[in-house]
């Protein structure tokens, strides 16, 4: 079995769109369908905000598309400078328990350090033992003395004034 990683395209946008949707469908997250397809546009068409890759599985000679990993960039004075989230790490049921999170976490590592990423970070649902076993023994650690908190946000209509 060789496992590798693509970048979707705006031309592969539904077969994408179509993971997500399984994605949000398995975690039951809400989701916003016109919001999400213009995140991911956005996402495709800015490299800066981050990168985001079909998982390919070739075997027996035939290509598989076994799911997808998206991450977005920001910045870390604790880390020296940018970092990546791990968004979404999705793999199909049916390629689940077959080595290849473990073969794909070196590849992702190498391409967002080639990238400039100082460290990677990601949310793991807390009642997911099995994921976060996963990735504490591919070297990620809890940090139990911080809590990811989030506030959504939307445009405000009023004015604010930026003093320098």
């Amino acid at each position: 079995m060789n496992i590798s990683l693509s970048t979707p395209t705006l031309s592969s946008l539904n077969k994408f769109l179509k993971l997500i949707d399984e994605l949000f469908d398995y975690e039951a997250l809400p989701q916003k369908a016109e919001q999400t397809t213009q995140a991911v546009k956005q996402l495709l068409s800015n490299p800066q905000l981050g990168q985001a890759w079909f998982i390919e599985v070739e075997q027996h000679g035939m290509k598989y598309i076994a799911g997808h990993i998206i991450v977005s960039y920001s910045f870390s004075l604790e880390h020296g400078g940018k970092i990546g989230l791990i968004d979404q790490f999705y793999l199909k049921s049916e390629w689940r328990q077959h080595g290849i999170g473990t073969e794909l976490l070196p590849q992702l590592e190498t391409l967002v350090i080639q990238d400039g990423v100082k460290a990677l970070s990601l949310e793991v649902n807390i009642g997911n033992a099995g994921a976060r076993n996963f990735y504490e023994k591919h070297g990620f650690t809890p940090r139990r003395q911080f809590c990811m908190m989030t506030k959504s946000l939307t445009e405000s209509h009023i004015a604010l004034t930026a003093i320098s």
